[in-house]
């Protein structure tokens, strides 16, 4: 399979800690794409479906949890998405 490369917009992950819950909640568009990967590959292969479904509420949650904590750098960022895309090949193996 092709490397995917994801381009992080500071722009979306830097939140102000002024801004309201909910706004700082939205997902930066490099996770967005992993998740949307993720569920492209559930509709794919009912075997993994589950696994997959698992994998995006972790990443989803994870983001939320940072947003919440006012924790949404390009490092945090980052993190999640080097563990999202290691799940991903984990499972899709």
């Amino acid at each position: 399979m092709s490397a995917v490369t994801l381009e992080v917009s500071p722009s979306v992950v830097t939140v102000s800690p002024a801004m309201s819950t909910t706004a700082s909640h939205k997902i930066p568009d490099a996770l967005q794409q992993l998740l949307d990967k993720i569920e492209e590959q559930r509709n794919m292969n009912l075997r993994i479906s589950e696994d997959l479904y698992s994998l995006k509420a972790d990443l989803e949650s994870k983001w939320r949890s940072a947003a919440s904590e006012g924790h949404t750098t390009s490092t945090m960022l980052n993190e999640i998405l080097e563990y999202g895309w290691k799940e991903w090949r984990r499972i899709t193996a």
